[in-house]
């Protein structure tokens, strides 16, 4: 039975007012009672049962106030119990009646931690690292310090630091798999791709199945329909299904590893780390916003002047009194802002209500077109960086051109890249099907362009593939750590009788004579210098041949601008533009055989600097059938190779 905790408050004036020796004997054997009923009550879990042991401890406490035992109990029990203050000067206690003591320290960390969370104070930030790294210099097998003081040393931009105190990790306990994934996701961060998913492959496994699950969840950064197709598959059909999807994120399929994966898991880590909630087995909107755009460049707490009580619905706007604390994190290279709310102040995020429109966030398509350094995934659901940490950006320009031939259709992909002679780049090509699965690899060195011979380097690839659709990647990679990808996806199509013309592949010059198949040679950027000709090759299929095998065909090449006017639309409607000057030409052709391999030499000299497009159309002169192709390229200004894209 319970003594009231008044009774007890009597006991304690009446044990005070005794002799000193006795006293303080029978303070410390009343003190040691409370505190085994205290941790007794503790150990129940339930609400009732803890606010009385943090009364038996507070008494214990004053009982013997200088038993640290006593002191880091109810510090824990507070900062349990939410009272965060309070916990934070019992554990301020401990460290001056035991400043030894390490999980008092570590303590102390956790309260900093959680004052940084929520209201985002670097000071509580630089604290809660600071508490972390005594506790663990103080006893280096202490784990947890270290898996604390991982997160938070990378928030702090300290990634050495973070790798050695997750190394420190693993070498105090190798068995937890928590600390498998500190190293994994600072090894990826510390650009160590291979060992990053090594570890990662070993650690996951070994999660708690409610961990495990946010590595394996794909919905985070899925469509809504690719997320509804997964849930009605078999859990077979998922694996593959997931396996499927990672494949076609892959940034640089010719990588043994999947880096959008990596970078996808070392979000997940860090925000289990920080916002993941043991007890409800779940992270709040934050982790679901970190672990599809990365970090914010800037985060704000109730931020000044902005209405955080305030819920649509339908034609009304209904406004709470109820008290709620606002998160807003920028995201300013997205054009995207992300506002989150506490509404039971419980330091638990969701988005704010409405029941009006999709508040998912979502980045500006505005600011999406314009970058070119990163990964978007379905409806824009997630961003991920298109290189992996430590890599340097190598710019390529790749081109495309599909052909027939008698066993079918050929795919041919060309690849360019700066460099000098002396520059040492090589290439992997790599073709996967519609299942993902890989149908063509070829690794290449790429070699002088014949563009520019002194500035650029080429390599192209050709494989014969059935119908169908693929996604064709080139990895560059340099001597120096450079990388670049390029990703195309195309359809092959069944040959047919129709008259028919491949695609237009631009080159720097005519073909090597006597070759089959023809090797045009290369122009991926499809820029021409300002003195020089266009040049293009293509093929026309299915002529009709007359008795004696000969086909007459005639085709029209013109030059048109492709550049676009920037304005709005009322200021090209009230003020046009004069058109942009244009080329054209035609000729007739007799050709032996039903197929014509065709070179052509297009003179823009006369084209002011800009891209344009190359439009071809032949027609069939004795049936009359027509078949069209395009290519885009770019004339340079007349300043020399350098300003070559």
């Amino acid at each position: 039975m319970r003594i009231p905790r008044s009774i007890h408050f009597t006991l304690l004036l009446l044990a005070l007012a005794a002799p000193a020796g006795a006293s303080s004997q029978a303070h410390r054997q009343e003190a040691r009672k409370l505190y085994d009923q205290a941790v007794a009550h503790l150990a129940q879990r339930t609400f009732d049962t803890r606010r009385i042991a943090l009364d038996e401890l507070e008494q214990a406490t004053l009982l013997d106030p200088e038993n640290a035992e006593y002191e880091l109990t109810l510090a824990r029990a507070y900062l349990q119990a939410g009272h965060v203050r309070s916990a934070r000067q019992r554990f301020e206690r401990v460290t001056r009646l035991a400043p030894e003591d390490a999980p008092a320290r570590y303590g102390l960390g956790l309260v900093w931690r959680r004052d940084w969370l929520k209201y985002l104070d670097h000071t509580s930030l630089d604290r809660a690292v600071e508490c972390f790294s005594t506790a663990a210099r103080k006893d280096p097998s202490m784990v947890d310090a270290w898996l604390m003081l991982t997160p938070l040393l990378l928030e702090q931009g300290r990634l050495n630091a973070a790798t050695a105190a997750a190394q420190r990790a693993l070498l105090a306990r190798p068995d937890v798999p928590e600390a498998q994934l500190a190293v994994a996701y600072t090894r990826f961060r510390s650009g160590d791709i291979e060992a990053a998913d090594s570890l990662f492959g070993v650690a996951i496994p070994r999660l708690r199945p409610e961990v495990r699950e946010r590595y394996d969840d794909i919905s985070p950064i899925a469509s809504e329909r690719d997320t509804t197709r997964f849930h009605r598959l078999g859990l077979m059909e998922q694996m593959d299904f997931r396996r499927r999807f990672w494949k076609e994120q892959d940034p640089d399929p010719a990588t043994p590893e999947n880096e959008l994966q990596l970078e996808y898991w070392s979000r997940v880590t860090q925000a289990y780390f920080l916002y993941y909630d043991a007890r409800l087995h779940q992270w709040d909107e934050r982790g679901e916003v970190y672990v599809r755009y990365g970090p914010p460049t800037h985060a704000e707490y109730n931020p000044i002047g902005f209405e955080n009580r305030i819920i649509r619905s339908g034609m009304f706007t209904l406004v709470s009194d109820a008290p709620a604390n606002t998160l807003v994190w920028l995201y300013p290279d997205l054009g995207m802002s992300v506002v989150m709310q506490d509404w039971l102040l419980s330091e638990q995020y969701l988005l704010p209500a409405d029941l009006i429109e999709d508040n998912d966030p979502r980045p500006n398509p505005a600011a999406v077109a314009i970058r070119d350094d990163a990964v978007f995934t379905h409806d824009l659901k997630g961003v991920f960086p298109a290189l992996p940490p430590g890599s340097r950006r190598l710019p390529v320009s790749g081109e495309i051109a599909r052909f027939q031939t008698e066993s079918g259709p050929r795919l041919i992909q060309a690849v360019e890249a700066p460099g000098s002679p002396t520059d040492s780049l090589w290439a992997d090509w790599v073709v996967t099907d519609s299942a993902e699965v890989e149908v063509a690899r070829v690794r290449r060195s790429l070699t002088p362009s014949p563009c520019d011979p002194t500035e650029y380097r080429v390599a192209d690839f050709a494989a014969p593939l059935p119908p169908g659709n693929y996604r064709a990647s080139v990895s560059v990679r340099s001597a120096h750590g450079e990388r670049g990808v390029v990703r195309v996806e195309t359809r092959l199509n069944a040959d047919s009788p129709a008259l028919a013309l491949s695609d237009v592949l631009l080159s720097c010059g005519p073909p090597e004579p006597g070759t089959i198949p023809v090797r045009p040679s290369p122009n991926p950027s499809g820029a021409v210098g300002a003195n020089d000709d266009v040049n293009a090759y293509f093929e026309i299929y299915h002529l009709t041949q007359d008795k004696q095998g000969s086909a007459r065909f005639e085709y029209i090449y013109s030059v048109r601008s492709a550049e676009r006017d920037p304005r709005i639309w009322i200021q090209r409607l009230v003020s046009p533009r004069p058109p942009a000057p244009s080329i054209s030409a035609s000729r007739e052709e007799e050709n032996v055989g039903a197929l014509r391999r065709q070179y052509l030499t297009v003179p823009i000299q006369t084209l002011p600097p800009g891209r344009y497009w190359l439009d071809i159309r032949v027609r069939d002169l004795t049936t009359g059938d027509e078949a069209e192709g395009h290519a885009q390229f770019q004339k340079l200004e007349p300043t020399g190779p350098a300003t070559k894209p």
